[in-house]
């Protein structure tokens, strides 16, 4: 299987049934508004000025570009719990892609007035995949359509050679995921779910082929737009993944896949999927897309199974592989008593800036803190990924959380009311106590000043997780990370012999903020300040 040239590039428009065979119209996309979002089509996709998408079917490379769709009815027959023949991608061939001029029904290669090298020439055929590696990987999902509609979708001309792992494992659990949540939040509440999924052509081959004639795609995407009358109902998302063994998927709005395809497609003239931005700035589309993810990885299990070789680097992969085979080996250990432990997960930060924003945002948005960790510190030498990380943890309102609103640790028993009005915890052996948060620590809006509720009514000033790093770079003692401590200003011990240093303020960064230094608020709201290194 090879990249070549491109020369001509056949678009089949609309694909139906007409008794029994399917009807590809070629040069026209006319008949197919229904499966475009505002009847527009994809723009951008064009090469030696040659439209380059959905339908558009190349010739040389024989794969399609793109498909444009929209979601079947999921309680049709042969839709939902109804097993259906599928017929062979090679029973049904493309005339007019061998002579324009042929008839545009797709007729049954038995009874085609085409010879083998006639089809050879113009189309992918059973053969070109066979003893490869690869699937016959749909773009248009044949579980996204009903009845003749889903037969339609078996032919090569919808077939693009994908990496087993990737199509069986990733795209497939996206697919059922997604239909899910398409069904549910746009269906069924009168949306119209439209999707664009487009595979991008790479340079690679199979050597060992006596032939090489399909493209094998580098990456497969799919832009999603749920166009509703209510534009809060509205909502647009997108993926895209390499076709590759070792891919993760990533969730992007589609107005960054535009940018990323018009990079990987190397075209002239910028990319647009849809007419709009189809709402992807909604708060439907969010909820939607943690559902999805949700779905993704709802056990630990599948997050290992799906991503333990993307978030792992290479070093800590290789040695984490290595000691497993050592302890899985040993004829000296009872596996019924080993534990896994140590689980934790970091983020890369390239800038004190940087970890900022990814604080803030993650602070509001989910139920975790990203938690700065110091430069050279164990745990980021160990990640390998980043001098620089921060850490993630569950935010301190959670339920059975060991943290206090000021920030200490709990001793004995976790954050409960525990017989009185609001939630508490003791902070040491002698009872020293403190008020814990059953709401989210956050600034209050009037006095600039982090505080949280107590579950009696009543509020007490907080700090959220946030630092494990002083004003000088020192790291902060294990069990005491930055926070207010009964102080009007954030600071930390840093070892058990009392030291402690200044911590710039969750509502700050260590930066140069327009001086020749660098320098941090130390107190809120924009109190005292100290000088600082990063």
């Amino acid at each position: 299987m090879s990249h070549r040239t491109m020369d001509w590039l056949m678009p089949l428009g609309c694909v139906s049934l007409w008794v029994g065979l399917v009807l590809s119209e070629v040069g026209s996309f006319s008949r197919c508004y229904d499966y475009f979002y505002k009847d527009v089509e994809p723009h951008g996709f064009r090469y030696s000025n040659l439209y380059h998408f959905a339908t558009l079917y190349d010739r040389p490379q024989r794969i399609p570009r793109w498909s444009a769709y929209t979601l079947g009815d999921p309680n049709c027959p042969g839709q939902a719990g109804e097993v259906q023949t599928k017929p062979r991608c090679s029973d049904l061939v493309c005339p007019q892609l061998a002579h324009p001029d042929e008839s545009p029904d797709m007729t049954k290669e038995a009874d085609s007035t085409l010879s083998p090298d006639e089809r050879r020439s113009s189309q992918a055929i059973n053969e070109d995949y066979e003893d490869t590696s690869y699937d016959r990987g749909h773009l248009n999902p044949n579980a996204f359509q009903c009845n003749v509609g889903r037969t339609a979708t078996f032919t090569l001309t919808n077939a693009a050679p994908m990496d087993p792992c990737f199509n069986r494992i990733r795209w497939a659990k996206l697919e059922e995921a997604l239909k899910r949540q398409l069904t549910g939040s746009c269906r069924n509440v009168g949306g119209k779910p439209y999707l664009v999924t487009g595979a991008v052509p790479s340079d690679k081959w199979d050597r060992n082929r006596p032939y090489n004639r399909v493209s094998v795609p580098s990456h497969i995407w799919t832009a999603v737009c749920c166009d509703h009358r209510d534009n809060n109902c509205k909502f647009s998302f997108a993926f895209i993944g390499e076709n590759k063994e070792v891919s993760s998927l990533q969730i992007i709005p589609v107005e960054q896949l535009n940018t990323e395809l018009s990079h990987l497609y190397k075209t002239l003239e910028p990319v647009n999927v849809f007419k709009d931005d189809c709402g992807f700035k909604s708060q439907k589309g969010q909820k939607v897309l943690s559902a999805i993810k949700e779905a993704l990885y709802n056990t630990f299990q599948n997050f290992i199974i799906d991503s333990y070789s993307q978030l792992l680097p290479p070093a800590k992969r290789s040695k984490l592989d290595r000691e497993t085979s050592q302890v899985m080996t040993s004829q000296t250990l009872d596996q019924k008593k080993m534990q896994l432990t140590g689980i934790g997960f970091l983020v890369s930060i390239s800038s004190m800036a940087d970890w900022h924003s990814q604080f803030e945002t993650t602070y509001k948005q989910d139920n975790l803190a990203c938690v700065l960790a110091p430069a050279a510190a164990a745990v980021a030498e160990a990640s390998g990924i980043s001098d620089t990380v921060c850490t993630l943890q569950e935010q301190k309102h959670l339920p059975n959380s060991r943290v206090t609103a000021q920030g200490w640790s709990c001793v004995g028993q976790a954050c409960g009311y525990q017989g009185y009005a609001y939630s508490w915890c003791y902070t040491s052996d002698s009872k020293n106590w403190d008020y814990c948060c059953v709401e989210k620590c956050t600034v209050n809006p009037a006095s600039k000043l982090y505080e949280c509720p107590l579950g009696d009514g009543s509020t007490t000033k907080c700090s959220p997780q946030y630092s494990t790093v002083t004003v000088s770079g020192k790291a902060c003692r294990a069990d005491h990370p930055c926070g207010l401590y009964g102080e009007r200003y954030f600071w930390c011990y840093t070892d058990y012999r009392d030291n402690w240093d200044y911590c710039c303020s969750p509502q700050d960064y260590c930066g140069y903020h327009n001086y020749d230094y660098q320098w941090c608020y130390s107190r809120d709201p924009a109190g005292s300040w100290q000088y600082c290194t990063s």
